[in-house]
């Protein structure tokens, strides 16, 4: 089944084409061997991300001043990023993104310690709108990083990442102000440095060939427009509820905000396990659910009134901010894959719309909340939204009936060595007859043949002296024969085929 660590009969599991392991060492083999500096570079960025803008989580954020920022931010994630994507992502021009976030994030720091050891004129304000502009270059740099791994390994960067941040951020919050603010300076270099080693170690590494653009008919496209939109619809759910009843600040206890840090590293721990070690599927229906949850439990906490109420809902909404990051980055990546667009496009849209909305709904309950009659109105906007948002997500199938974020799906125990059978051949019980059982063509036959020997596209089209456009055609005629909507099912249908259970699925 594609990539495989150790031979049938050996005591190491076998690992798929989508890098799923069966046991602790094999996921320390297949994923921590190498790119740590990866992991301490997207956490630390992220640590100066709740430091300066959430204040480690001990407030939900700045108030006003975040939501000005995060404006400025937007503007400058669509401006920087279509320039230089008009220009081509050189390298020069990946290093405009580098030394901005560098130099902005870095200045952003010493207003922070110039703010607090003089104390006489207030940089928060300034600092603040500085160091949102400096975090355009501080995301996009691990963008570029992201989009060159595969979906298990941007899903265990991104999270692992967030992860550290929060283990981080819970020990820096028991440190003096002045030592934390100290730290905080020398993040930014850390950050960039750690991003400088990890494309060095991937510069060395073939990217993957297995880029298949998935997403391009019109109905798929429609399907991730739905999702997009889910995800503006909660950033803007999220702005209301942190400006709930009238826009003021939300802030939470130590004991809360150390509380949030550790469940959400269990949380990804968690995820992180039954997903890449257990074998188990990662659907971004099923994560909304959750994200949801929260969002609807926070709702209820404002609705009863009483006594804890704004900080037990305060305390789910930051829950909610901090697990929204996961989705985003994931399906990002996931989607500027498949529809073969650059990932800091995508980037743009779905993160710089996304805290636009956020933005926005903080600004219309600031203008609006204190107008109301009674705050009542606001919550049942709230929970309408909900309800919209999530019927957006659990709808779209954008291949058939497989939703987006197949890669991650559900491994069946189905071999002798860790639940996963050797690669297929398709000769096992003869080409001639699984093509003639689902009226293949000699050239549809030919490239399942290589498919199920585990082969890239580039060298398809070599092998059969076809361009790789035309190998891409075929192999979407061929699945749709076939009946299966990924290389995955296309392989265990092969395999299931080879044992003589024949066709699993009518022919379309």
């Amino acid at each position: 089944m594609g990539k495989q660590i150790g031979d049938i009969g050996s005591e190491r599991p076998c690992v798929d084409e989508h890098l799923h392991t069966g046991s602790l060492s094999a996921f320390r083999s297949v994923h921590l061997s190498t790119l740590v500096f990866a992991f301490f570079g997207i956490g630390f960025y992220r640590l100066w991300y709740q430091f300066n803008f959430y204040n480690l989580h001990f407030s939900v954020d700045l108030g006003m001043v975040t939501v000005a920022a995060n404006i400025v931010r937007v503007g400058v994630i669509f401006l920087l990023v279509l320039l230089v994507h008009r220009a081509g992502f050189t390298r020069a021009g990946r290093g405009v993104f580098v030394w901005s976030g560098f130099v902005l994030m870095t200045a952003s720091s010493l207003l922070y310690l110039i703010d607090l050891f003089f104390g006489q004129t207030s940089f928060e304000s300034s600092r603040i709108v500085v160091g949102g502009i400096g975090l355009v270059g501080g995301e996009v740099i691990w963008v570029f990083f992201l989009e060159r791994l595969k979906p298990a390994q941007v899903f265990l960067y991104a999270a692992g990442g967030l992860a550290l941040s929060c283990v981080l951020s819970l020990a820096m919050g028991y440190l003096d102000p002045a030592v934390a603010g100290m730290v905080n300076l020398f993040v930014p270099a850390f950050s960039v440095f750690s991003y400088w080693q990890a494309m060095s170690e991937l510069d060395k590494r073939p990217d993957p060939a297995d880029r298949d653009a998935l997403y391009e008919e019109p109905r798929q496209l429609f399907g991730i427009v739905q999702i997009v939109a889910a995800f503006f619809l909660y950033a803007l759910l999220l702005g209301v509820a942190l400006g709930y009843p009238d826009g003021r600040l939300r802030e939470l206890s130590q004991t809360a905000r150390s509380a949030h840090q550790v469940l959400v590293v269990v949380l990804l721990c968690v995820v992180v396990w039954f997903v890449l070690v257990r074998g188990r599927g990662f659907k971004l229906s099923g994560y909304w659910l959750f994200q949801n949850t929260l969002m609807m439990a926070s709702i209820c906490f404002l609705m009863s009134g009483a006594r804890l109420a704004e900080e037990g809902s305060t305390f789910l909404l930051t829950n909610a901010i901090t697990c929204f990051y996961i989705p985003l980055v994931y399906f990002i990546c996931l989607i500027a894959r498949h529809v073969r667009w650059p990932a800091t496009l995508v980037y743009a849209v779905v993160y710089g719309g996304s805290l636009l909305f956020m933005a926005c709904g903080r600004i219309v309950v600031y203008f609006i909340g204190p107008t109301l009659d009674h705050s009542l109105w606001l919550l049942i906007v709230m929970a309408v939204l909900v309800l919209v948002e999530s019927t957006l997500i659990i709808r779209p199938r954008l291949m058939g009936d497989t939703v987006l974020g197949f890669e991650l799906d559900r491994i069946e125990a189905k071999g002798p060595v860790a639940g996963r059978p050797p690669s297929p051949s398709l000769g096992v019980r003869g080409g001639s007859d699984f093509a003639a059982a689902y009226g293949l063509t000699e050239v549809e036959a030919s490239i399942i043949r290589l498919i199920a020997q585990g082969r890239s596209r580039s060298f398809i089209a070599d092998t059969l002296n076809y361009s790789e456009n035309t190998i891409r055609n075929y192999t979407r005629s061929a699945y749709r024969k076939v009946g299966v909507h990924s290389k995955q099912e296309l392989i265990d249908r092969v395999v299931e085929f080879s044992n003589d259970r024949g066709p699993t699925r009518e022919r379309g």
